[in-house]
This record gives C-alpha cells, structure tokens and sequence, in this order.
C-alpha cells in the first residue's frame, strides 16, 4: 500500500526536502534572488537561507576560481580538470558517467589608466569600453553559480537513476512474489515448489544461501525442509528445537520477521561456530503462519554483515506467507486425496456389508416374518439376521455394536460369522453365546461391547428358545396386551468368563414378536426428546394383518415423531407374526 493519500497528493510526496533545498538555493544563486518554496497552502517547506553545504561549496568553488585551490572537494562540488569543470553521476557507488562545464572566456579587470590607452588605441568611447567590461566581470562573477548549479545536476540525474534502479529492483521483486505465488498456488509437489522458492529467494534477494523449516509439533523442532547453498555440514549441526529459539519464536510472533546482523557474535545463535565455518554473518528469518497458525520459518543468510531493508524484509515476509499458504493447501489437498480414497474404500465396505443383511425374510409355513433395517451411515454398527436350521427351525438375530462407522461394521462382520459358525455344531444357544462372547473379550479393545439377542424358533412346535446379552427385551403382543420377555445377561465382549443362561417361550396363534435396537427408542425430534419404549409399545399394541404392514406402522409412527431430525443411530427391527 502507498504510503501517500492518492486523493490528497502534496509535493514532498515526489520530491525530498534535500532536493527542493538544492533547486531553491542554486535557482538563487543564479539568478540572484532570494527564493522560498512552500507547499499548496503556502506553508514553507525550505530555509530561505542556504545550507551549509551549499555555502562550503560557494567557498570552495571561489578559491578554485582565485587559483588558490586546483581541486574543489568531491564532497562539496564538482572537481576541476584543468578548465573543465566536472560533477560525477554516482548511483550506489558506481560511476555512471560525467557533466562536464568549460567556462567561458571573460575580460580582465581595467583601471582608468588602461581604459585611456585601449580607448586611444582601438578609438573607442572610454565610456563604452567600461560599459562592456563591466558585463564581462558580471558574467564572470556568475560562475561559481553556474558551477552549483552543475553540481545541483549532477545530483538530480543520480537521483531520477537511483529512482529508476530502486523502481526495477521493486519491479523485480514483486515479479519474484507473483511468480512464488503462482508457483505455489497449483502445489502439488510441495517438495519441488519449497525447493524452488528458495533458491528464488537467494536470486532476487541477492544472498548467499537459505532454508525452509517446518515445525515439528511431536519433536518440539524447526525441521528442514528445503535448503540452498547451505553445506550438508552446516545442516547436520543440530536440531533447532522450537522452544528456545528465540530468534524464530520471535519470527513467528505478531512481528513477522527476527534479524540477526551477526551470527558469530549474537547470544541468540545456538551454533555460532558453525555459521563461522560455513562462512555465514547476518540472516534474517520471516515467520510463515497460515490464519494465525504457526508452520515454519523462511530464512536467508549473507556471507557478509548486512542490515536489511524494510522493502527486503516485506519481500521475505511476503513469500514466507505465499509459501506457508501452499504448504496448508498441499496438505488440504492430500487430506482431500485420502478422503476420498477412504470414501471408496467405505463404499466397497457398505457394499460387501449390504450382502451380510438379510433383504428378504425366509418363507415359513405358519410364520409370517419382516424386518425394517435403516442405517444411520454408510456403514452400520447393528445386526439381524435369519438363520435356517435342521427340522425347519429358525434363528433369529438382532445385535447392536458399541460405536459407530469403519470399527463398528467389523466387529458387526465378525459377531455375524461367529454366531453362523458357532450354531452349525452347537445346539445349546448359552453355549454359542459364551463362545461368541469370548471371541470379542480377545479381540476387541476395552469399551468396544455388542447387545445380542439369539433366538430359536421351532415351526411344528412354535417353542422360541432364546438368550438375551444385554439387549432391549423383545415385546410380545399377544391378544391386545403387550410384553417383554423376561432373562438378560451381560453384554458381549466385556466379561470373558460370563455364564449365559437360555429361556423358552410357547407361542399361540396370533402372537406378534418384536426385535428391534436402541436406534428406534432413542430417536429424537427437534426438542432433543427420544421417542422412548412406551411409544414404541403403543404403536406396537395396533398390531396389523401382516408382519410387514406392523413393521413399517412403528416406522412410520416414529418418523412422523421426531420429524425431519437427523438420525445419530442405526434403527432395526424384526417382526414375527404366528399364523
């Protein structure tokens, strides 16, 4: 941003006091008149008296002038080469070239007596001949202001070129940003791009060498990440350890920048004898931070004592900000790479997951069977599942798993492929649950627990032998009126040597079984108010003429419940109707 007010634009915004000081003064000096300049509003903004300098350069001219001194100072004026005078153009110690002045020839002084005889000899006025060497004398006491106001030029055109050299060292260096920023604004290989950006710095900044460190949160350390002209040495000296470095601490602080003038004297400099012996003095370290986050330090280092400009620590600064943005997109971007590679990963699971669930219930003369199953994600912690068994005897399966997503949905898989692989050559139901239950206390992790319930339906007989780990007991409807069944142990995976007991109950014609999950009591609506177990019983208790048509009544009654709320648990239900 300029410095300026471009609405309300004065003079020494494109001039310098200094400068319209040497116009005033050697305008008068030519001229001789006396000169003020002042701003718009006419305050003054000059002495209107000469400046020291200008007056030591009058004195000195004018001995040179009386032949009483060869050489004027080349701190003061011009130099004088023969009869030539001439004024130096020096832009940032270098020469650029010479304004060069010949005097012009004048008359000597004339007495009366001299005026008689040139008068007598030419046959001339007298009164003419003092006339015209009188304005030879004039022109000739005007010289040493011609000679200021060469020096004035002089000085002017090193200026307008220093103007110019410092406008396209600004050019180069916001060309240097922009290209940094373009560079790093389709990061993808972030190493490639950190490399180039300091060897860009180096480049525009005109520095020996420089680094990049990122911070190690787990380490406590500055670690590097890109290096340019910096021995291998050099960067084996040590860890920087984030903690006590103040000089990056300092860097990253609302500051934005530390800079060390030299590193071989400075307390702050952990390893001053090895900067010594890689030949490095002054560095200076810009913080790179990403909304107010710390990530790292951008730092350049000279082989000689240097004190950095405002415009140089602004440049660093600024690609320390671009470089520390790409670092935080890079990594957005890979975290978006592994997001999706997840979300593929999560799919082909929810996938091989449908193919575990029942999508049909098993046709059994005498049973009327349904099931309502709606997972909160795309991978669901419940379980049903219907089993056929020898004798036209049916299992029955409604499981719940502690959590939620990837960890969940596996240990669901595995209590499926226990329970399936357990009841094929057990019989008593107690016997397949401790099993069951073992498994889980091996292999899962403290926490990580599963409610079971397992039951067995003989058609011919209509006897259900079941056993209970922990779930919500089963409602039965039985002429109207609504139970639960009675047992329950403990829930899987938490005690590895639980005894498990088995229960029996004899249905009749009619009788309408529900298994379901917590998911469908502990629905909410808007009010944070679940939907509870006695809701559930009084839509349960309106009973229906077929399973499915009971199944999707408790569902439809709980959705108009909790309304367009979003669900936070897997709801799942199965409804067993004797004919």
């Amino acid at each position: 941003m300029p410095s300026y007010d471009p609405e309300n634009l004065r003079l020494t915004d494109f001039m310098d006091l200094p400068t319209l000081q040497e116009i005033q003064d050697s305008f008068a000096a030519v001229a001789n008149v006396k000169a003020k300049i002042t701003d718009a509003a006419g305050n003054l903004l000059t002495s209107p008296t000469p400046t020291r300098d200008f007056l030591r350069r009058q004195k000195a001219i004018a001995e040179a002038e009386a032949g009483e001194a060869e050489v004027v100072d080349p701190a003061s004026g011009p130099q004088k080469e023969g009869t030539e005078y001439v004024a130096p153009i020096v832009v940032a110690n270098q020469r650029l070239g010479t304004l060069r002045m010949t005097p012009v020839a004048g008359a000597a002084t004339l007495d009366d007596i001299k005026t008689a005889a040139l008068a007598a000899r030419t046959g001339l006025d007298p009164k003419l001949i003092r006339s015209l060497a009188t304005q030879v004398l004039r022109s000739k006491s005007n010289r040493p202001a011609a000679i200021q106001f060469l020096f004035l030029l002089a000085n002017a055109i090193a200026r307008l070129c220093f103007q110019e050299f410092q406008l396209r060292r600004r050019i180069d260096e916001l060309t240097a940003v922009y290209n940094v920023t373009m560079m790093l604004a389709d990061a993808r290989d972030l190493q490639k791009v950190l490399q180039r950006t300091v060897e860009l710095v180096c480049e525009v900044m005109d520095v020996k060498a420089s680094s990049i460190r990122l911070i190690d949160k787990e380490r406590d350390e500055l670690v590097i990440k890109a290096v340019y002209n910096l021995s291998p040495e050099y960067l084996a000296k040590g860890p920087v350890v984030l903690s006590t470095a103040s000089i990056d601490r300092e860097a990253l602080s609302s500051k934005g920048y530390c800079l060390v003038v030299d590193m071989t004297t400075d307390p702050r400099v952990q390893y001053s004898h090895e900067a010594q012996r890689e030949g490095i003095v002054s560095m200076l370290s810009a913080g790179m931070r990403y909304k107010g986050r710390a990530i790292g330090a951008l730092r350049v280092y000279t082989s000689e004592q240097k004190a950095f400009s405002q415009l140089e620590i602004d440049l660093l600064k600024a690609v320390a900000a671009q470089a520390a943005a790409a670092i935080e997109n890079t990594r957005l971007y890979e975290e978006t790479l592994r997001a999706k590679e997840l979300e593929k990963q999560v799919k082909m699971a929810s996938e091989v997951q449908q193919r575990m669930v029942p999508h049909e219930a098993p046709k059994i003369e005498g049973v009327d069977l349904a099931c309502v199953y709606v997972p909160c994600h795309a991978l669901g912690g419940d379980l049903y599942d219907y089993i056929e068994l020898p004798e036209e005897n049916i299992g029955l399966v409604v499981a719940d798993v502690s959590g939620k997503g990837v960890p969940a949905s596996l240990i669901m898989a595995a209590v499926r492929a226990s329970i399936r692989a357990h009841v094929d050559n057990i019989y008593y139901l107690y016997e397949v649950m401790r099993r069951v239950n073992r498994m889980l206390c091996r292999d899962t992790l403290p926490g990580e627990f599963v409610t079971c319930f397992y039951g067995v339906l003989a058609r011919h007989t209509r006897r259900m032998t079941y056993c209970n780990a922990g779930h919500p007991p089963p409602l039965l409807l039985r002429k109207g009126k609504v139970t639960e069944l009675p047992g329950a142990n403990l829930v899987l995976g938490i005690e590895p040597d639980e005894a498990y007991e088995q229960h029996v109950i004899d249905l009749e014609s009619g009788d309408i079984l529900l298994l379901y999950t917590d998911g469908l009591t502990d629905a909410m609506n808007f009010s944070r108010e679940t939907w509870g177990r006695d809701r559930l019983i009084t839509a349960f208790a309106k009973g229906g003429a077929t399973a499915e048509l009971i199944s999707q009544n408790v569902l439809w009654e709980m959705r108009r419940f909790v309304g367009l709320t979003e669900r936070n648990d897997d709801i799942t239900a199965i409804v067993v109707r004797m004919a």
